[in-house]
């Protein structure tokens, strides 16, 4: 066997192995699956563990796609001895950031014992920034996490987007049904978190 073929033999393994392991999906946070939020299930579609205290996990209904879902599940969990209010205020300063270019960008904060719901809405607008191309409401609950196994901030969220072809209707739910989500995220049981 030649060098050349050799080494196209190799590359092509990498490659291979590289795409495994980008489509692989651990669970980090031993959280049974499905999910199910307002008699919806969802199911675990992504997971990263970017650095070595920062885990995230993203969850979908079977009927929904990634690059344009309507409904987002998605649990984040930040692990060391952290003040709850250094991280929304770290979330509310990057929305104030967005907001100074977004005049659509809001968001307002509920405390609820010490537990913490940010509910916010950010938007992907055309160049000419004449049209709302993606419309994204999200409303996360901050929780602080200290027991003998783990410690560290919760973010349980769901996001919910409406599209150009159905902003209309995405606003007008929005508008007649604004605390229904804020219900269901500070209704839901947290899971217990214990890391893999």
């Amino acid at each position: 066997m030649s060098k050349k073929s050799l080494l196209l033999i190799i590359l092509f393994l990498y490659s291979s192995l590289s795409l495994d392991a980008q489509n692989k999906i651990n669970e980090y946070l031993s959280i049974p699956g499905p999910i199910k939020i307002d008699n919806t299930f969802y199911n675990l579609i992504w997971s990263s563990h970017p650095n070595q205290n920062y885990y995230k996990q993203e969850y979908l209904s079977p009927n929904e796609k990634i690059e344009k879902y309507g409904t987002l599940v998605m649990i984040d969990y930040i692990q060391g001895i952290l003040k709850i209010e250094d991280v929304i205020n770290r979330k509310v300063t990057e929305l104030e950031n967005l907001k100074k270019s977004n005049p659509v960008v809001n968001y307002k904060i509920y405390e609820n014992g010490e537990e913490y719901i940010l509910d916010f809405l950010i938007t992907e607008n055309s160049k000419d920034g004449k049209e709302i191309l993606i419309a994204e409401r999200n409303v996360y609950r901050y929780k602080l996490i200290s027991n003998n196994k783990s410690k560290g901030v919760l973010l349980f969220g769901v996001s919910e987007r409406g599209y150009k072809e159905n902003i209309e209707n995405f606003f007008n739910n929005l508008k007649n049904n604004s605390t229904k989500l804020i219900e269901v995220v500070g209704n839901y049981q947290l899971p217990n978190i214990e890391i893999k």
